[in-house]
Order: structure tokens, then sequence, then C-alpha cells
């Protein structure tokens, strides 16, 4: 013991009165920290969409649209009208696909979405029953950078999702509509309600019916009373078969009603969103004058009259058109559209349309401003120009919001609602038509007196056992309908239906929210790379102390009789205190520079202390037994641990060779008690890490102390064969 304290005071002393050694020795207690601080920096968060905003992603739409009655629906264009607001990836948007393919291939954007010609054709082809799904191309140039691809690939699955949610929305949105059309006019008595009534009209002429048939049993032997009754009851049948015509005659009359009503109301609305488009790119083409007067005013020529005249009368010209003092206009056909009824959809458009109606007194007042200003200074003239571009820029965004609202929203009334009405009608036929021979049969026997007289009593009696039947299904036919109406379920849904069919459009098209639950939540990719990358440069600066530090003992003045493990642990001293300096500033640079996050400071710096001296004296065992030979076999390690100790990727994802080797890798331990550190514990985790890498500190002193004189001899001729050849150290 006492050989290895001299060793250590020898080293200590000449390092402390050489300056070079010492300016080395600051050195390598810098290196490795910058090595961990910089690469943690440059992980810190290059998924968020600060990062991704600027990956340029070109989009084009070749979509031609497709006419849907008087209705124009191009997909592409609301594609690129959402993509427009989605500022996770930084969309570039090409003029045509050739441009935004052409730029892939270049390199000026990582990635391309090309909509095809037929999108939107083909997004409702299966309305002509024979379907064909619609394409969105997607370029993607893997040869610009390895990470980038796998970020804007997702876009994919973005676009494939939104388009999806939009679809099924629109067409859930529609049919729901519908429903509400036809429970409202349930209330008002529709085909369904006036059905019913005739059916318990029906019911009652059967009790009629069945009461004269009693009576004309009473009466058989009276021959009087049966021709009297025979004729009432033929009389009642017919009009019981009569009024069975007149409920299918009435439902068909209300089928080609509620048909015609349907497609009026379509071509209403159609008509309607035309004019206000027309009227919209009218106020566009004023705002765009407005904006050519402005463009050409400047300070030097504000007193050019002729262009403020030119620019108060298109103003003037302008509020007429919008609004006038009567709140007339385009403003009034927008919000007071009797077609509209319904108030969300109205306070959708409203709002709208103030938003325009805001910009324009906004315009107005600053377009005053600027006038005031041409008596006063150049940049407070400059200021209110600039003034009234923008409001220009922003009157000319909201038209074009007001168009998109009030074209969106009113969309046209689905034809499929017109085939229900045909629908229910064959439903009720066909509960008129089921008994329409027996009342024929009821008929043909009153036909007349003759054959009355020629019937007996129990012909009678079985046609009214017949009518008696009739009128108890016919009964339990009226009731199993009313039960459907009145059931909590369908109350339920109906008032679903009534209250907001956007809302229910919403949950089908997206029916399950994914709740989020973290465990062990850490705040950025930086803290999630921290613990390889502090432990690599751990490692990094054992490697750069076992290679510069010489590990023989050559001085031993002093000294009896020492020996070889005196020896190492003497010498590795100084290793070892570079290695905790290195160690320590890189945590408190982890922590208080870098911000990483961490959940237990003192027990970061113990394991990164521990790994510290593990590695460092695993890797002076290595030069101090093996020579050059170690030092290579330390960088072979640090490369293998690199590749394949799970820092960057999980370790189930690389080779099988890596699988294999990395329960042996003691980056594996350092890294895992270091991630408890940093998001949490579990269990003995920590504790087992700390204990496993016992057993490379077991190793590193059986290569230290019994394999040293075994390659003695070998590492001698390696370094004299280096002297000879004049060029390595």
């Amino acid at each position: 013991m006492r050989n290895i304290v001299k060793i250590i005071a020898s080293d200590i002393k000449r390092l402390s009165v050489n300056v070079v050694a010492m300016v080395v020795m600051i050195g390598l207690t810098v290196i490795p920290c910058l090595y961990a601080w910089f690469n943690i920096l440059s992980n810190w968060d290059p998924y968020g969409p600060d990062a991704t905003k600027n990956l340029q992603v070109a989009v084009a739409s070749s979509d031609q649209g497709i006419l849907v009655g008087n209705f124009e629906l191009n997909v592409g264009d609301i594609i690129i009208s959402n993509l427009k607001e989605n500022t996770s990836i930084g969309w570039v948007f090409t003029d045509t696909a050739e441009e935004a393919i052409s730029g892939v291939y270049s390199g000026d954007y990582y990635a391309a979405l090309i909509i095809d010609e037929e999108f939107s054709a083909n997004m409702i082809s299966f309305l002509g029953g024979q379907i064909e799904n619609p394409e969105i191309t997607y370029y993607e140039n893997d040869k610009k950078n390895a990470i980038a691809p796998k970020i804007t690939g997702k876009v994919k699955t973005t676009i494939e999702r939104e388009v999806d949610h939009a679809f099924v929305g629109t067409m859930a949105e529609t049919l729901l509509n519908a429903s509400e059309y036809f429970a409202t006019l349930d209330e008002q008595g529709n085909i369904t309600g006036q059905g019913i009534a005739k059916l318990e009209q029906l019911d009652s002429d059967m009790n009629g019916l069945i009461a004269l048939l009693d009576s004309y049993i009473a009466l058989s032997d009276s021959t009087e009373s049966i021709s009297e009754a025979g004729q009432a009851v033929a009389d009642s049948a017919s009009s019981i078969t009569d009024l069975a015509g007149q409920i299918a005659e009435n439902a068909q009359s209300q089928t080609a009603s509620a048909q015609t009503d349907i497609q009026n109301y379509k071509y209403q609305l159609d008509a309607k969103i035309g004019d206000i488009n027309t009227s919209l790119d009218s106020v566009d083409s004023t705002i765009e004058t407005i904006n050519s007067y402005v463009s050409q005013l400047s300070f030097g020529n504000a007193g050019n009259n002729d262009l403020m005249n030119n620019i108060n009368s298109k103003m003037q010209e302008l509020n007429t058109a919008w609004k006038d003092s009567n709140g007339d206009g385009i403003y009034s056909m927008i919000v007071n559209n009797p077609l509209i009824n319904d108030s969300t959809t109205q306070g959708y458009i409203q709002d709208a349309a103030d938003k325009v109606d805001n910009e324009l007194g906004s315009l107005e007042t600053n377009i005053t401003n600027m006038n005031n200003a041409i008596s006063t200074t150049e940049e407070e003239f400059n200021t209110a120009k600039a003034n009234v571009i923008q409001d220009i820029s922003d009157v000319i965004a909201n038209t074009s919001g007001v168009r998109s609202a009030y074209a969106s929203k009113i969309s046209p009334i689905a034809q499929t609602a017109i085939y229900s009405v045909n629908d229910s009608i064959a439903e009720i036929e066909k509960l008129l038509d089921y008994n329409a021979e027996s009342i024929d049969l009821v008929i043909d026997n009153l036909g007349n007196y003759a054959d009355l007289m020629d019937q007996s009593k129990d012909s009678l009696v079985k046609s009214r056992d017949e009518a008696v039947e009739m009128e108890q299904q016919l009964s339990a036919l009226i009731a199993d309908i009313k039960s459907v109406g009145e059931s909590e379920g369908y109350q339920k849904f109906m008032t679903l239906v009534k209250s907001d069919p956007e809302l229910l459009s919403d949950f089908i098209s997206s029916p399950v929210e994914v709740s989020n639950e973290y465990i062990y939540p850490v705040e950025n990719n930086g803290s999630m790379t921290a613990p390889f990358y502090i432990v690599l440069s751990i490692w990094v600066g054992a490697l750069i102390i076992s290679t510069i530090l010489k590990t023989t003992v050559k001085d031993t003045t002093g000294m009896e009789n020492v020996k070889n493990w005196q020896c190492f642990f003497g010498r590795f001293f100084v290793t070892f205190g570079i290695g905790q300096i290195q160690t320590i500033i890189t945590v408190l640079g982890a922590i208080l520079f870098v911000g990483i996050q961490c959940e237990h400071h003192f027990l970061l710096w113990a394991a990164c202390a521990w790994s510290a001296f593990v590695y460092s004296l695993l890797l002076y065992s290595f030069t101090y037994s093996f020579g050059n030979v170690g030092e290579a076999l330390s960088v072979i390690l640090m490369v293998i641990q690199v590749a394949g100790a799970g820092g960057t990727f999980p370790i189930e994802v690389l080779p099988k060779v890596f699988q294999v080797l990395y329960k042996f890798m003691p980056f594996k331990y350092s890294m895992t008690a270091v991630r408890e550190c940093i998001a949490g514990f579990y269990n003995d985790t920590y504790k087992n890490c700390m204990l496993t890498l016992l057993i490379y500190v077991a190793v590193a002193i059986f290569i230290g102390v019994v394999l040293y004189h075994p390659f003695k001899i070998i590492n001698e001729k390696i370094e004299h064969s280096k002297e000879k050849s004049g060029i390595l150290l």
C-alpha cells in the first residue's frame, strides 16, 4: 500500500509543476462534456412542429372537380385549403404537378403530394354503381436525408385520415339532415302520420262491419231485415275497399309532392349560392380596383386629387353594394336567407359576414386617416397607407371565407331522401293489400239479395269470423307502428337528429377518441437521448485518458520491492480523478446548462460517477496490459456499443447479432440507470444496474493484474517495432 501512495504522490507532483501537463488535463476534463451537451441540444425536439415546419413538402392538385346537380365539388381544393391551416410541415403549394415532382428530384422538396385529376369524380363514384378509388400520389426523396423521409412519410397517413374523415362526415351530415326534414314533416302530418290515421279509420270501419254482420246473423229469419242489412254491409265493405285505394293514392300523391318540394328546395339553394358568389365576385373586383389606386399613391403624389377621389368613390360604391343605410345589399342576401332555418348554420354564416363587415369599416377609417396624413409627415402617411393595404388584404381573404362558409353549410339535400318516400309508400301499400281478398270475398257474398238468400247461416258466421280476425290483425299492426314511434330509443334518436345533425356526423366519421396516458413521461426528445450521449461521453473521456496518459511506472525512486498490482492501482488514481471531474462537469452542464429533465439529481450523478469509475478502470486495464492493442480494443467496444446498445433505436429492431451482444454491453446498464433518474424509478432497476457493473470491475482488475505479465513480452516487441518505423508513436 505504501508503494501505491508514493506512486500517486509522485504523479500529482509531476502534474502540478508542469504547465503543459496541466493544460492538457484541463482539456481532457472539458472535451467529453461538450460532446454530450451539443449532441443532446441537437436532438432536443427534432419532431416538434417548430422543427418539422422547416421540412418542405410540395402539394399540387390536378383535380378537375365534378358537377353534382348545380353544386360544383372539388375535393382537391378542399384538401389544399385544409393543409394551408396545418403548420406542422412546410407545405409548398405549386401551380402544376410537374413543378412539384421536379422539386423532389432536385432536392428542393423532401416529398410531394399530387392529387389525381379524377379525384372528386372517383370520390363519389359509388353513386353510379361502379366504384373507383380516388388517388393521391406520394413522391419521396430518400437520398437527401435518412430521417426526414420518416417524418414526412407521416403526411400520407394524415392526408388519408383527413380525406376519410371529411368524406364520411359529409355523407352522414347530409343523410341526417334529410332525417331531420322528414321528422319535422311528421309533426305536420306527413305520409307516415296520415297513413296511421287512415289505418285507424279502416279499423273503425271493420268494427262497424263486424257489428253489421252480427246484426245480419241475428235477423237472418227476417227477409226484409236481411235485405236491408245485406245492402248496408255491402256498401260498408265497398267503402273499405275504396278507402284502401284512397290511402294508396294519397300516399303516392304525397310522395310526388314531397319529391317535388325537396327538388325545388335544392334548386332554390343552388340558385341562392350562385347569386351570392356573383355578388362576392363584384366586391372582390371593387376591392382590387381600390388596391390598384392605393398602390399608385405615395407621399410625393398624395396631393393628386384624382387618385383620392377615385378611392373615395370606389369605397362609397363598395359600401352601397355591401350594406347601405337600411342594411340591404350583399350583406342582407347572405344573413337573411329565408331558406336557412337552422340557428347554428345561420350563426356560422352571420359570423363570416360580420367579419367582412368589420373589415370594411376598418378600411374606410384607415382611408380617411391616409387622406388626413397627406398634410402631415411622410412617415405617418406611409403608416396609414400600410394599414389600408393590410385591410384590403383582410377583406379579400374574408370574402373568400364568406363564400366558403355559405357554400359548405348549404349543401344540397341528398337525392336518396326522395327515394325513401317511395319506400315508405311501398311499405304502407303492402300493409293495406294483405287482406284485400278477404274484403272482396265479403262484398261478393253480399252482392245481391238473391245470392244472400241462398247462403246459410254458417256462411254468415264464417264471414263474420274472418272480419274479426282482420280487425285484430289491423289493431295489432297499428299498435306496433305506434310503439316504434313511442319507444325510448326512437325518441332519443329523433331528439339527436333534430338537435344537431353536424354533431352526429362528426361522431360517425370519428367515433373513437383515444385518451393518452403516459407512463414515465419525458418532456422532450433531448432528455430522451440524454442517457445515451452522457454515457457515451463518459466512455469517450475514459478512452482519451487511456490513450494520452502513460500506464507504465518507470520512476520507482524511494520504493522497495514494487509489485505489478501496486503500479496498476497507483497509476490508475490520476485516470480515476480526471474521469470523475469529467463526469461532474458533464452532469451539471446537462442539468443546469442544457436543462434536461431529471427526477433524481443526486442519483443521476451517482450513476454517472460509478459508470465513469468502471469505464476508466476497464479501458485503463486494456491499455495497461495490452498496450496499443488495448487502445484499439477500447475503440472497437465503443463502436459496437454505439451501434447496438439501443441508445437511439430500440434494441428489438436491430440485427440479431446486436440483440445477442446487447446484454453483455456495459452501456446497457449505465443507460438504464440514467433513464431511471431522468424519468422515474421502477422497483430495484437502478440498484440492479449499479451492481451489475461490478462484473466489469472484476474483469478490469483481472486483465490489469493477472494478464499483464503474459502479454508483457508481446507489448515490448510491438513497441520496439513502432520505434523502428520512425513514424508511429
